[in-house]
């Protein structure tokens, strides 16, 4: 069999069978998973005898110039490319967002999380096949479906189980490429935006988000970096009563970036005392709410989000502290802020409203409403007037 027929035979059992566990490269002969200057030489051969057509000569030209492509996940691990992604499978919504972000079509995301459906911002991926959530995937269910992509969350999950070493055990040798990204994490997200550019040959779309994003986060850090201890305000972020995040340093984080400081860092999460707010006798109060989709709510129901500010504002023992005297106590829904339920990739745009807040002398000329519009209409493509929709902060600085 010469070489030509091999390709011509090689092309045929990609076409006929695409979900096999080894899915051939095309116009790699030797099987290295690669497509070198000689073979890539015979599928040109091929194309000139009409033995195969243009487009599978572009195809294979393509991968000859530019994979395998490498790139390091959230994981610390080396994930390799062989070709080109064609269908990629998701487990958190954060994930989804982001490649809305970066230009990636409907068409090509195969599965969802298994929450999906709770979000009126992703009704176009309601009827995908769901997959668990991330430290509960469901593998057999993936492994059908068989996306060339797994996007999996870099953990832990709940318990804090090593669920990546699951995923990665039992599905390897199925083909399947698994890639770490968090795509909510302020300190990591810009780097995720440029990794899965990359990977998914969005390097325009990415390049022309992520300047957005930074853009925005550029403007709260290069005004905040400079402001002296003395002058940043102590904060308290709650997520109920005196209940606060069991990892109090991650929520310090955009309290710090917005200029402030937080009165829990260093103290161990879950519960806080009523005597250690009224001693920390913080600034600015913010209580986060996460209990429904809050942007499926019309703009103008703030009944929940009131009602959680009234409900600090009315705390007797909390009647001294300066936060509540001078009225500063805010209510903000999840989307803007990371680790929460319905919690997406717009913690910027909650960073951006938490600086106006803190300091709403030196961004007096910051449209937090303006940039969430923007977010929402040009780069998630959108329909969403924040006008009519959605209840996220309250009351809007």
């Amino acid at each position: 069999m010469n070489r030509s027929i091999a390709l011509m035979v090689l092309l045929s059992i990609l076409t006929s069978f695409p979900a096999l566990a080894f899915d051939p490269i095309p116009g790699d002969l030797n099987g290295d998973m690669l497509v070198s200057a000689d073979e890539l030489k015979i599928a040109e051969d091929s194309y000139a005898k009409g033995e195969i057509s243009s487009d599978v000569l572009a195809e294979i030209r393509h991968i000859h110039e530019r994979y395998p492509l490498s790139v390091a996940d959230a994981a610390g691990r080396n994930v390799t490319l062989y070709r080109p992604v064609r269908s990629i499978a998701c487990t958190v919504s954060h994930q989804l967002e982001t490649l809305r972000s970066i230009g990636v079509p409907r068409e090509m995301v195969v599965a969802a999380p298994s929450d999906i459906e709770k979000y009126s911002l992703f009704k176009e991926y309601h009827d995908l096949p769901t997959i668990g959530h991330f430290y509960e995937p469901d593998l057999e269910k993936i492994i059908q479906i068989h996306p060339d992509l797994l996007l999996v969350h870099p953990g832990p999950g709940p318990t804090g189980q090593n669920y990546l070493q699951t995923v990665l055990d039992r599905l390897n040798g199925t083909s399947i490429t698994i890639f770490c990204v968090a795509c909510s994490r302020p300190d990591s997200y810009s780097e995720e935006i440029e990794k899965l550019g990359r990977l998914l040959e969005r390097e325009n779309e990415s390049a022309r988000f992520r300047a957005f994003y930074e853009g925005v986060l550029g403007s709260v850090i290069s005004r905040t970096k400079g402001i002296p201890e003395e002058n940043r305000p102590k904060v308290y972020v709650e997520y109920g009563p005196y209940r606060v995040s069991n990892n109090p340093t991650l929520d310090a984080m955009p309290i710090e970036m917005a200029g402030g400081k937080s009165i829990i860092t260093g103290r161990t999460g879950g519960e806080v005392s009523p005597e250690t707010v009224i001693t920390a006798n913080p600034d600015v109060i913010i209580r986060l709410v996460y209990d429904e989709d809050y942007d499926a709510k019309d703009a103008d129901d703030i009944s929940k989000l009131k009602s959680a500010r009234d409900e600090i504002l009315e705390r007797p023992e909390l009647q001294n502290v300066t936060a509540v005297r001078n009225g500063r106590v805010f209510v903000m829904a999840s989307p803007f802020w990371t680790y929460l339920p319905y919690s997406g990739c717009r913690h910027f745009i909650g960073l951006a409203y938490l600086a106006k807040i803190l300091h709403p002398d030196v961004f007096a000329d910051m449209d937090p409403r303006a940039v969430h519009q923007r977010y929402l209409s040009e780069f998630q493509h959108l329909d969403y007037d924040l006008s009519k929709r959605g209840t996220l902060i309250y009351p809007e600085p």
